[in-house]
């Protein structure tokens, strides 16, 4: 008798731009000019988290967070796929017209929703995305 050919579970999603109460990793700083500006290596969001204690702005309005996706938890899941990471991406091609261009040094990237349901133009865009902590 043979033994079943186990695969390695994929890994788990993150989410690009998730809010600070579900974040677990500082994925940048948000530019002046309202882009991230990444981090690599990977930095736990505490480090983010720890610099805007007690600050009355959302944390979310000056750094960029990732976190486990959610799925059915979040209001942009679609019931199979995140519908943010589509609009980000179709919105990147209509602006465009193209999906070529170079990616950023992302922390996630091999673990984040929008890069593996979306492809190259969610994470280009992913740049100009600011979470609304509201």
């Amino acid at each position: 008798m043979t033994q079943p050919h186990h695969r390695p579970d994929p890994p788990e999603r993150m989410c690009p731009s998730t809010p600070a109460a579900n974040a677990t990793v500082f994925l940048g700083m948000i530019t002046p000019a309202g882009r991230v500006a990444y981090v690599t290596p990977q930095l736990p969001a505490e480090v983010a988290l720890a610099t805007v204690a007690g600050s009355p702005e959302p944390v979310e309005s000056r750094y960029r967070l990732a976190g486990p996706c959610v799925t059915s938890s979040c209001g942009f899941w679609t019931g199979d796929h995140c519908g943010l990471g589509a609009r980000v991406a179709e919105s990147y091609r209509e602006v465009t017209g193209s999906t070529e261009a170079e990616l950023p040094r992302c922390a996630i990237r091999r673990s984040c929703r929008w890069y593996a349901e979306q492809g190259a133009a969610a994470c280009v865009a992913c740049s100009h995305v600011v979470t609304d902590a509201r």
